[in-house]
């Protein structure tokens, strides 16, 4: 039986998250890798946390953070103009392939909706924008050796993966994204306005069912005007049998940044949401929410 966010949690948290977390792994048909870290207090938990996957579209944080170095140095303008084309448009996720070019965003919407929906024209014009290779550089430079972006989803992009593993769109340990993750939470790339601007478009994005499955989050703050108890700031990744999200989760007692992979998943399901690397993605992120917020 699948154990929600109500359960009741064990005396001792962090005895209870490896064994919850250790029960999530074993039942799992393919692989699960987990990278968390506590900035309130230091602690750790990993599992898997060097082993390289799939990144799916949550490389999308990794082009975003390169986005914002470029503006930093000026190369770029958020507010600058670029005109979609219909030779532009790609397939799989994103709302941009379904309407009607020529449209007219700045690189700034681009970069939200690349985000918040998953966008994969914009991650296309994002990648062009930045110039892909440039991401690597930069996530080299930052010590970050197993994020590794491996197309630009060009318009031979789809073709060239069809008899391809996943993999061969962008690769990360667990660890590598946790780690940009953490340097991105705490202020200390680029800009502190550029980091907080950089959370600010994680937290639009509408991909909430993984990390954020069973934690008492609220996606209509503003509509609602209720509180919730954490907040989330994210981004997802799934095709086939892999599911991905990397994450930042604050409470008012507690930061910590988590990031969950999955894949070789024998679930071939297609609908997102009711996947068994979403619900691994869910109860591991539950697991480590209980033992980190009890421990305060």
């Amino acid at each position: 039986m699948i154990k929600s966010y109500r359960d009741t949690v064990v005396a001792n948290p962090r005895t209870a998250l490896r064994s919850r977390v250790r029960s999530v792994v074993s039942s799992f048909s393919g692989r699960v890798g987990v990278a968390a870290r506590n900035l309130t207090t230091g602690e750790e938990f990993n599992v898997n946390a060097q082993t390289v996957f799939p990144t799916l579209s949550s490389i999308k944080l990794a082009i975003l953070t390169e986005l914002f170095f470029q503006v930093h140095e000026g190369k770029i303008k958020l507010d600058e103009k670029i005109t979609i084309k219909k030779s532009d448009l790609r397939g799989g996720t994103g709302v941009i392939r379904d309407l009607t070019p020529p449209i007219d965003l700045t690189v700034r919407d681009i970069a939200v909706l690349m985000v918040t929906v998953s966008d994969n024209v914009c991650t296309w014009l994002t990648s062009e924008k930045v110039g892909h290779p440039n991401v690597n550089k930069r996530m080299r430079s930052l010590g970050l050796k197993k994020i590794d972006l491996r197309s630009d989803l060009g318009p031979a992009t789809f073709a060239k993966l069809e008899h391809a593993d996943i993999d061969a769109y962008a690769v990360s340990s667990p660890a590598d994204f946790t780690d940009l993750m953490t340097l991105i939470a705490q202020g200390k790339i680029i800009s502190k306005k550029a980091c907080e601007d950089i959370i600010g478009i994680l937290r639009m994005c509408q991909g909430v069912d993984y990390l954020g499955r069973y934690l008492p989050i609220n996606e209509f703050i503003p509509e609602s005007k209720i509180e919730p108890e954490a907040r989330l700031a994210n981004k997802i990744g799934a095709y086939l049998h892999g599911r991905v999200d990397v994450g930042l989760v604050e409470t008012k007692s507690v930061r910590y940044v988590i990031t969950v992979m999955t894949d070789k998943s024998k679930d071939k399901s297609l609908i997102l949401p009711s996947h068994e690397g979403t619900e691994a993605i869910g109860r591991i992120s539950k697991a480590v929410y209980d033992a980190w917020t009890a421990a305060r």
